[in-house]
């Protein structure tokens, strides 16, 4: 799957509520990082849900890169969407993954989602023969970085 193609879906979707927000989105695709293979649908899942989630914790006048390049690893590409919202607190780090987790409890599914879509992207990623992770600083933003495989030699989808 082309991951331009990804990102011009994911910027589409949100275009307008960016703009309200006066949110900048940009997007980098180094060379080596073109293309991730996979389900095409489950993969813009992943990318809509991240990217739903730094809009919604980006500030007016922030900004949310979209970012893809060659991994360290053979045969797979990283992408990542980095924010400049508030940050997760580190103690909160390792369980943003689980199913029903929030980080702050007290907000309702009404005021900032169900705890369902970190567990999702996991879950279609791990199913891709990828992997996760998320890396913050409270006060600077939050950056999820997905290793996506680059080939046929993927796991079976």
């Amino acid at each position: 799957m082309p991951v331009e193609s990804l990102f011009g879906r994911v910027l589409e979707r949100h275009e307008q509520e960016a703009r309200n927000k006066d949110v900048r989105f940009t997007t980098v695709i180094s060379s080596g990082g073109e293309f991730a293979y996979g389900d095409p649908l489950r993969l813009e899942q992943v990318l809509q849900n991240l990217a739903a989630n730094a809009l919604r914790h980006t500030p007016h006048g922030g900004a949310i890169e979209l970012r893809a390049e060659p991994s360290e690893a053979d045969g797979m590409v990283a992408i990542s969407v980095r924010d400049t919202g508030e940050g997760i607190p580190p103690e909160h780090l390792s369980s943003i993954f689980d199913r029903f987790y929030k980080v702050d409890a007290a907000r309702g599914a009404g005021a900032g989602g169900s705890g369902l879509g970190l567990s999702i992207v996991k879950a279609i990623v791990e199913r891709h023969g990828g992997s996760v992770r998320a890396e913050s600083t409270p006060g600077q933003g939050t950056t999820m970085r997905v290793l996506l495989p680059t080939g046929a030699s993927a796991a079976t989808v």
